[in-house]
């Protein structure tokens, strides 16, 4: 069975504070999105931790529009990998 590349993958978008990421979770879970709350290790060593949601990639549209209407400033978007 071959995979299908765009809902298969976990794209994650950094965020930054836990606090927003968590508001993140919430704006996208209440448009029915799936997403978890991650730590993003190698975002930025300099600026400390940051945190990140992940979702699936099939979804990554509809996030960019959520999360810019619930006004979470997010500090970059990239693909994750499998599920």
């Amino acid at each position: 069975m071959m995979r299908n590349e765009t809902n298969d993958r976990e794209c994650i978008a950094v965020i930054g504070s836990m606090t927003q990421a968590m508001r993140a979770q919430k704006a996208l879970a209440s448009a029915a999105v799936r997403a978890k709350v991650i730590k993003a290790d190698s975002f930025d060593e300099t600026q400390g931790c940051a945190y990140a949601v992940s979702y699936p990639c099939a979804q990554e549209a509809n996030v960019r529009s959520i999360l810019q209407h619930a006004g979470v400033r997010v500090r970059s978007f990239s693909k994750g990998g499998w599920r």
